[in-house]
């Protein structure tokens, strides 16, 4: 059995910058509050008809420079947004902001050093060898189309390629939320995320077998279920169609896909309050799909894994609870259908996140993969690619001098 162990010192650098428009404050339309009388017994100033005169004016010119100078034109204009459909829904004016996208322009760059040539090979958006390299440049832009969809993106500039783009609904009866398009599958903590919001340099292992080094992910339609209980449950379920890890969908080439062809990603969440500083959170999850080897023949992969966070923020702490423990385990089976034989892997990781102060967060990681059945990895079968018995511990220490800039040293 062969076991493969990694060494690295690498520091990353990820910068966030948000871009959007600034929308100009509308002037109030409240009216001015009425002058206070002088006191009774107050002597009344005599008129000043001059004085007087100057004044209107000068409250004439202050009411024109608020409208713009516009007069009747911004009048008009605030009729017409007071009929939009998009105010009327919402409750409030959709002004700047609040119509226009959300856009983010996000680096992350690395310097990283490998002390043995022998270790697990790595992929996606990690170091993969000794010096420096940019793991990740991406556009991301949001926005809410009308009352009923939400619109979301992110475009890998490093790749040239199109990672997430697909609409959301807003207001599906009995508390549904579907969405279609091409996303990350919502299963597990990891996958859905993406490297900016990553605790640690490197993706865990146990992610990049199952799920291959981009995640699992591609185009398809995703519904949840948001369960009317005491405490919050959501049933999560998608058809998706693409390649991640052990999961591929049958080649078009082969003929059209059956549905048992398609990739089924299943999640059910589970959130509680445990008291004013601490929450847990349960996940249970599934993917069913073909193989990734020979799908065309019927093989067939089957994921099943679980998740938790346990997270601990005091209330009153520090400026505003910057200090928290967070705690975050995920755990996977797999069983995978090849042509002469059936592979099964467990595998993990554990995570312990402390937040010291506002600008410096510390985490500690333990991951692990193991091989419970069929034949051992060989030149001729493959399996390497989809796990080696390995097992990977890491420490990083991130300083944080904002919400858009990051460095981390693991």
């Amino acid at each position: 059995m062969r076991r493969a162990s990694l060494r690295t010192a690498p520091l990353a650098l990820v910068l966030v910058l948000a871009v959007s428009d600034v929308a100009a404050q509308e002037p109030s339309s409240a009216p001015a509050a009425p002058a206070q009388p002088p006191p009774s017994g107050a002597p009344t100033p005599p008129a000043d008809p001059e004085l007087e005169r100057a004044l209107e004016e000068a409250a004439k010119a202050d009411a024109q420079a608020q409208s713009g100078g516009k007069g009747a034109d911004a009048t008009q204009a605030q009729d017409r947004r007071a009929e939009d459909p998009l105010r009327l829904a919402f409750g409030k004016e959709i002004l700047g902001n609040e119509s226009n996208p959300a856009i983010s322009l996000i680096l992350d760059v690395v310097g990283s050093y490998f002390s043995r040539a022998d270790r697990v090979p790595l992929e996606g958006h990690v170091p993969t060898a000794t010096g420096v390299s940019v793991t990740g440049a991406e556009l991301a832009a949001s926005a809410s189309v009308d009352p009923y969809f939400r619109f979301d993106m992110a475009f890998a500039l490093a790749h040239l390629e199109l990672e997430e783009i697909y609409l959301t609904t807003l207001s599906l009866p009995l508390d549904l939320q579907a969405r279609a398009g091409q996303f990350l599958s919502k299963v597990g903590r990891h996958n859905p995320t993406h490297p900016h919001s990553w605790h640690f340099v490197l993706n865990p292992l146990p992610n990049q077998f199952l799920f291959g080094a981009e995640g699992l992910g591609g185009p398809g339609a995703e519904v949840s279920w948001l369960a009317p209980l005491p405490w919050y449950v959501e049933l999560i379920g998608a058809l998706q169609v693409g390649e991640g890890g052990a999961f591929r969908t049958k080649p078009l080439t082969e003929g059209d896909p059956r549905f048992e062809d398609f990739i089924y990603p299943v999640r059910l969440v589970q959130f509680f309050d445990l008291s004013d500083d601490w929450a847990l959170q349960l996940g249970t999850n599934a993917v069913f799909g073909t193989s990734a080897l020979e799908p065309q023949v019927g093989h067939r992969t089957y994921a099943f894994g679980g998740d938790l966070l346990l997270k601990w923020r005091p209330i009153g702490q520090g400026q505003t609870g910057y200090t928290y423990l967070a705690w975050v385990t995920e755990f996977w089976l797999r069983k995978m259908e090849v042509p002469t034989d059936v592979w099964q892997d467990v595998g993990g990781y554990t995570d312990l996140i402390v937040g010291i102060s506002k600008r410096w967060e510390v985490g500690a990681r333990f991951e692990l993969w193991r091989r419970v059945g069929g034949e051992a990895p060989t030149a001729l079968n493959s399996r390497s690619q989809f796990g080696l018995d390995s097992e990977r511990a890491s420490l990083a220490l991130s300083f944080l001098p904002s919400h858009f800039s990051r460095a981390r040293l693991q």
